[in-house]
């Protein structure tokens, strides 16, 4: 097998792998790798699939900008999940190696525009909902604001990925033992070809924009952003006592919001960078071993399944559309919520009524959640 990419020769001696024999020994189980892919891979999946076909099926969640834009976040974290996931999983459970460049180049790609695209639709639904409570007073985002938006997110996220093209391929690791059996030494070679960085000058600089691009800068807007959100909702006026609890309960989202971004990416973007910029390693096991590595990914994979519930979830529409598509699910719960039908609920009903004294609050409320 001929791979052209890159070739790396080693010769160890034996003390060295006694201390990869320290590595391994704190090394992820592959059972526990495998468990918590396939979860949360189940998970990203069945709530973006969801959200998706929600916002399809109900012609109510369609006419919003802002649902527009979480069905973007949605395809760019099933992106994730379907591409990535099950390549981190073979890559850190089994060590699978792979002498496909294409394969390799277009997963690295795909995972990283799926990255791109998540940070840049959530810095939508940020100026969105920025506008709605900020700025009550000028027109809303249309649909073809919103399909425009969506369109310069994924030009943006699907060019700034072509970078992995020149930093990616794949890597031939060939290593050489030596072992003393009383007066002879025995030369043992291993050869592995596997998915790795190729151009690591190059990859030190994608590493700071990488960090700038889709963490440091977008994190400064969203925190502007809700800050301006939650002071602009702390000084209005409630004049009920269920206007200040809608106010309390949109200041705990909006807060939520920029929490878990900044707390889920964060280890990525730090590992990522150490390991891009730290020429001679410290000899500590831990530090070698995949565990920092594997940890750093399955946070970042918990924002993909915290979306759909934080952005779909806890809005009203989304919920009765999710009662539809799963009347099961109370029933089980022994909920007093039944499928909808053509009639109203009483509760429906009620909240019909209401709609008419609706404090700007609890409007501004529906709009966040």
């Amino acid at each position: 097998m001929s791979v052209n990419d890159s070739n790396f020769d080693f010769e160890y001696s034996f003390d060295y792998y006694a201390f990869l024999e320290e590595v391994y020994a704190f090394d992820t189980p592959p059972e526990v790798t495998v468990s918590l892919g396939v979860l949360f891979m189940f998970l990203i999946i069945a709530g973006n699939l969801w959200v998706i076909i929600a916002v399809f099926r109900q012609p109510k969640l369609r006419k919003t900008a802002t649902n527009i834009f979480i069905v973007s976040l949605s395809v760019s974290d099933l992106l994730l999940a379907v591409v990535f996931v099950p390549f981190h999983i073979g890559a850190f459970a089994y060590g699978m190696e792979t002498s496909n460049k294409a394969v390799c180049n277009i997963t690295a790609y795909l995972h990283w525009a799926a990255q791109c695209g998540t940070t840049f639709s959530l810095l939508c639904i940020g100026v969105d909902r920025f506008r709605a409570i900020v700025q009550p007073l000028r027109p809303k985002l249309t649909l073809q604001h919103a399909a425009i938006g969506c369109v310069l997110v994924w030009v943006c996220a699907l060019g700034y990925s072509c970078g992995k093209f020149a930093t990616v391929g794949i890597v031939s690791r060939n290593d050489t033992i030596y072992i003393e059996q009383g007066n002879d030494t025995i030369t043992a070679h291993s050869m592995y070809h596997f998915c790795y960085v190729t151009d690591f000058e190059v990859d030190k600089i994608l590493r700071i924009f990488d960090f700038l691009v889709m963490y440091a800068i977008p994190l400064v807007i969203l925190a502007t952003l809700y800050s301006i959100m939650v002071f602009t909702l702390w000084f209005s006026k409630a004049p009920t006592n269920s206007g200040n609890r809608s106010k309390r309960k949109a200041i705990k989202m909006l807060s939520f919001v920029v929490l878990q971004f900044a707390i889920t990416w964060l280890p990525i973007n730090v590992i990522q960078m150490y390991y891009a910029w730290t020429v001679d390693f410290p000899l500590n096991p831990f530090l070698w071993s995949i565990v920092p590595s594997n940890l750093c990914v399955f946070i970042l994979m918990c924002n993909s399944w915290i979306n759909p519930i934080l952005y779909a979830y806890f809005n009203e529409s989304f919920r009765k559309e999710f009662r539809k598509l799963f009347p099961c699910f109370y029933k089980c719960k022994g909920s007093k919520v039944s499928a909808e039908g053509s009639s109203m609920t009483g509760d429906d009903a009620n909240s019909t009524t209401r709609a008419g004294g609706r404090t700007g609050v609890s409007m501004i409320s529906s709009t966040v959640t």
